[in-house]
């Protein structure tokens, strides 16, 4: 999984290695970094902006994104 920051604008896309991708805007890269390591928190924001995204996540992949957001 990657997870690109744009330091211009504070957009962060999450890109998963099958392809799909979801963008976050800077006020829910906070919420996520606020959350701190509450994978249930950080799966509600993910849920807020791409529901389907968010569902198919694996364990592993929430663990990845908890580390790198």
């Amino acid at each position: 999984m990657k997870v690109e920051k744009c330091p211009e604008t504070g957009i962060c896309s999450i890109i998963r290695e099958d392809g799909k991708k979801i963008d976050l805007m800077p006020y829910e890269v906070s919420q996520i970094q606020e959350a701190t390591g509450d994978k249930s928190k950080m799966i509600n924001v993910l849920r807020d902006v791409d529901d389907n995204f968010a569902s198919t996540l694996t364990e592993k992949e929430t663990e990845d994104l908890l580390s790198k957001i």
